[in-house]
């Protein structure tokens, strides 16, 4: 009974020992500082990721675009998008290297329904914009070059007059089987109307190279040019040869008070007979376009000749047949005495 008092005696000793020790508690207190995650948060520090934006940085590329990437970037973002059409602004469409919508042409091949005769036209969603790709580069663009050898021209034909505005010409002197004195200088004198003559572009920089234009009349701007042509006679069936030809004036001036243009053809002509003709142009250098495809000639041709003094050789064969005729008479009046 001894032992076991004792022993409940050092049990509960023990146990107040215990419970009246605090260092004991503030031991078992590491678990606070076991905390210390929460400095983990230090990950936040490694957000610096955001510093690793750096390719912002890359967008010097306004300093030369050493950086590829970049530059590769800020195309992509200026570029239009690929079905952007040409402004709805006249003006700024002009320098535009798209087709508005508003011009496109939508005609059909003109044989819906089919007409006996008529041969189908193409068509073409683009206005044949890219037209002459198909032929390069055999056949170059014309580019305001005279290519002798052929070539294709993208510039469109531009604005057309009125039927009342369409160009007339007329030879008013030389006329229609008139003679001059060969080799002797005479004056072209031609009327025009309907069209503004003078305006003459550089045929070795700008042939065909600008759309016809039309003045506040609604006229053609534009000029002519004179041709003569050596024929066998007046009565002549023969083919000429457009490469072959006696006399060549682009009339550059104006027309005066009365809507004529004059042309000096110096030395004259030689003996001869010969096909003149004019040819009425835009300014630069394209045959007149008008409205409607029934329509009298745009130009003028005439047929003279030349002979030593302008003697007409038809009145030198009737002199000379009066004369003969003359002759015989005398001599039989002669022959009768």
């Amino acid at each position: 009974m001894h032992t076991s008092f004792i022993t409940s005696f050092v049990t509960l000793a023990l146990a107040l020992s215990a419970s009246a020790s605090p260092a004991a508690p503030a031991k078992a207190a590491p678990p606070a500082k076991a905390a210390p995650p929460a400095k983990a948060a230090p990950p936040a520090k490694a957000a610096p990721p955001a510093k690793a934006a750096p390719p912002a940085k890359a967008a010097p590329p306004a300093k030369g675009g050493k950086a590829p990437a970049a530059p590769a970037q800020t195309k992509a973002a200026a570029a239009p998008p690929p079905a952007a059409a040409a402004p709805n602004d006249p003006q700024a469409a002009q320098s535009s290297l798209s087709i508005n919508p508003s011009i496109l042409q939508n005609t059909d091949n003109g044989q819906n329904p089919p007409v006996t005769g008529q041969s189908a036209a193409d068509t073409s969603k683009n206005n044949f914009a890219n037209l002459c790709m198909l032929g390069l580069p055999a056949t170059p663009i014309t580019n305001g070059l005279q290519i002798t050898t052929g070539s294709c021209n993208p510039i469109p034909i531009g604005n057309i007059p009125s039927v009342d505005n369409m160009p007339s010409s007329k030879f008013q002197t030389p006329k229609n089987l008139d003679t001059v004195s060969s080799g002797v200088t005479f004056n072209i004198v031609l009327a025009t109307k309907g069209i503004e003559l003078g305006t003459f572009t550089n045929a070795q920089k700008t042939y065909f190279a600008n759309p016809q234009k039309l003045n506040k009349q609604g006229q053609i701007i534009g000029h002519t040019h004179i041709v003569m042509e050596a024929i066998d006679s007046i009565t002549s069936t023969e083919m000429t040869n457009p490469k072959t030809f006696f006399f060549f004036k682009g009339v550059n001036d104006a027309q005066d008070g009365n809507g004529n243009v004059e042309v000096e053809v110096t030395g004259g002509v030689k003996p001869g007979v010969y096909r003149m003709c004019t040819i009425v142009s835009s300014a630069t250098h394209q045959p007149a376009i008008v409205p409607v495809a029934q329509h009298g000639s745009l130009d003028d041709c005439v047929y003279f000749s030349a002979t030593p003094g302008g003697v007409p050789e038809q009145s030198a064969a009737d002199a000379n047949a009066a004369a003969a005729a003359a002759a015989a008479a005398k001599a039989k009046a002669d022959a009768d005495k």
